[in-house]
């Protein structure tokens, strides 16, 4: 008796979730050193300006994040999806460079408050761009996908390798590297718009 099992997710969705997975692990690297480098490197940071500048992002990518959802519903075509995907992989990037040089909390804020815009951009376009290629009958298994690598070993792996780099190298080498994630992730999102076309489908995993 021959039994089969084939995992196949279209190249797509590959590449969208490999995106995803290098960019969470750049914002994983902030997870155990964030408030560490916030409170000993910034003129007059403490536990409390973590918290603030926690709370700007998320305040600002929730107001910005809806609404240009919204605007990017009623676009025809993916075009503006991807060049708002590479604004917010961008800024991603920006900030993560921006930490090196700042050296006041007030410098924090401003920085949250632009990164905040990046993740509202980001995810709003990426959702979109997601659900058009996801594979019928596989919603599940390719969301399920998404959150598990894109949403949460990545940001483990990113936490783990963030925490071993700014020990053993710094915390600008630590933002740096982030940096060069994010902007990894931009080149992968740029073959992906280049060649979307010529995507069919594709293995996972398959055996007899």
């Amino acid at each position: 008796m021959k039994f089969k099992l084939a995992l196949t997710v279209n190249r797509a969705i590959q590449l969208l979730i490999s995106f995803l997975f290098i960019t969470n692990i750049g914002e994983g690297f902030f997870a155990p050193v964030f408030a560490v480098y916030v409170t000993r490197e910034l003129t007059g940071a403490s536990v409390q300006t973590v918290g603030f500048a926690i709370a700007l992002y998320a305040v600002v990518k929730s107001v910005v994040q809806i609404p240009l959802a919204r605007w990017l519903d009623r676009r025809v075509g993916e075009d503006d999806d991807f060049y708002v995907i590479l604004i917010g992989s961008g800024i991603s990037t920006i900030y993560s460079l921006g930490l090196i040089f700042i050296t006041h909390d007030w410098h924090l804020y401003i920085l949250a408050a632009m990164n905040g815009v990046g993740g509202a951009c980001l995810m709003a376009a990426y959702y979109a761009v997601f659900s058009h290629h996801i594979d019928k009958d596989s919603e599940g298994f390719e969301w399920s996908l998404m959150s598990v690598w894109g949403l949460t070993i990545s940001v483990a792996i990113g936490g783990a390798v963030g925490g071993v780099m700014a020990e053993h190298f710094g915390f600008a080498m630590t933002f740096l590297f982030a940096a060069l994630l994010h902007l990894a992730a931009s080149g992968l999102m740029v073959i992906l718009y280049s060649q979307l076309k010529t995507f069919r489908k594709k293995s996972l995993l398959s055996w007899l």
